[in-house]
């Protein structure tokens, strides 16, 4: 165990999975949903009602800490050229800073409930937020109005109208190439909508009892999302079917993905309290890491593909090198 600069590093060196992951750990009380990362150096994390801005090279230190927001933060995004950070508290409320001067530029109640999740558009000009409440709104990033709900059609009674899922929004993912939003709730489904009409483009995909997250691959040929039960899937974006199930190896239920920068891969974590890495082309689990002593809802890979960053119920952040 070695500990420099106030972090705890944990060299890990075996053979089921556990080969060469190094291991920072910050303390703290952060939210197991909101995490984002902002450059090739830099995430963003909740504590409470602050968001704070911290380094790969100096974790330990928030390197700047934004206010504004009601209520405790649970969910981050930042725009796709790094300029602002987007953020949902549990009282409803979206907030957006300019990341380089602290600013908050934009502040709305938006929702009735909790906002579980925010994502910009690739092109930059869209923000999407999706909420307990069920509901997903697009916003304007240029005039920050709205400008779009989200609406499943079959959802027609007085409790569900205007709805895009019968359960609370867990995750909003844009393609590529912003032309396409996915969505997946606790309602079991993913759901697939153009974005000029709003309108589904698919059928409700059923993938589960809930979706927790869903990420679109870095080449858009592929849409992944992880479960409830522990399964990890992707479907084709040309067609929308199945392409790929995987079962995670120790993890019941799967809350958090992200796809490797070349796509070959995928990490997630969930209910196990371990990272695992997956080979798509073999369909198989290349590693698992251990650390976290509670569940993982956040996590981020870094553009090198072998740093990830995690948030967990047990309150702290984990950096991870997992070479390639």
């Amino acid at each position: 165990m070695v500990r420099y600069a106030g972090i705890i590093f944990l060299i890990v060196l075996g053979s089921v999975g556990l080969t060469g992951a190094a291991q920072g750990v910050i303390e703290g009380t952060f939210d197991e949903h909101a995490l984002a990362r902002i450059g090739h150096e830099t995430f963003a994390v909740a504590q409470n009602r602050m968001v704070e801005l911290r380094s790969w090279a100096n974790p330990d230190r928030a390197d700047r800490t934004l206010r504004g927001a009601e209520a405790f933060v649970v969910s981050l995004a930042v725009s796709p050229d790094g300029r602002l950070l987007a953020a949902g508290d549990k009282d409803g409320h979206i907030m957006v800073w300019e990341i380089s001067s602290g600013s908050l530029l934009f502040k709305k109640y938006a929702h009735r409930f909790s906002v579980w999740t925010v994502a910009f558009s690739p092109d930059g000009t869209l923000l999407a937020s999706g909420a307990f409440d069920g509901t997903v709104r697009l916003w304007d990033t240029g005039s920050w109005i709205e400008v779009g709900l989200l609406i499943e059609p079959r959802l027609v009674d007085a409790e569900t109208k205007d709805r895009a899922h019968m359960g609370w929004v867990r995750c909003v993912a844009f393609s590529p190439d912003s032309r396409t939003i996915a969505t997946s709730g606790c309602d079991g489904y993913v759901r697939v909508w153009d974005v000029d009409t709003l309108r589904l483009r698919q059928d409700a995909i059923q993938a589960g009892i809930n979706v927790y997250f869903v990420a679109f691959s870095p080449d858009g040929r592929y849409l992944g999302c992880v479960t409830n039960p522990g399964e990890i899937r992707l479907y084709r974006t040309d067609t929308w079917e199945e392409a790929m199930r995987l079962r995670a190896g120790r993890i019941s239920s799967v809350y958090a993905m992200a796809f490797s920068p070349d796509g070959a891969t995928v990490f997630v974590g969930g209910f196990s309290n371990k990272v695992e890495v997956w080979d798509l082309g073999a369909r198989a689990m290349l590693t698992e890491h251990v650390g976290h002593t509670d569940s993982i809802w956040g996590l981020v890979v870094f553009p090198d593909g072998e740093r990830v960053v995690t948030t967990s119920r047990d309150g702290t952040v984990r950096l991870w090198r997992i070479p390639k």
